[in-house]
């Protein structure tokens, strides 16, 4: 099963794949920013940044990708 991460460009994985991932908060120019990093077994890393405006919310994705594993 794949799970979407990102509509806009279709960026989808699948959360067998998932080593470890977790949640991190900044304060940035604009005020707080959170974004996901996961780590995949591979040894990739991808960074989705929290994007309520473009369909992206972190904390969903992290809960998503929780169960599905």
């Amino acid at each position: 099963m794949m799970i979407l991460l990102n509509p806009a460009t279709g960026l989808a994985v699948n959360p067998q794949e998932i080593s470890s991932m977790l949640i991190e908060r900044a304060e940035g120019a604009r005020g707080p920013a959170s974004r996901l990093a996961i780590k995949m077994k591979s040894g990739y890393e991808l960074q989705i940044r929290h994007c309520p405006d473009a369909g992206i919310d972190v904390e969903q994705l992290h809960q998503q990708l929780l169960g599905a594993a």
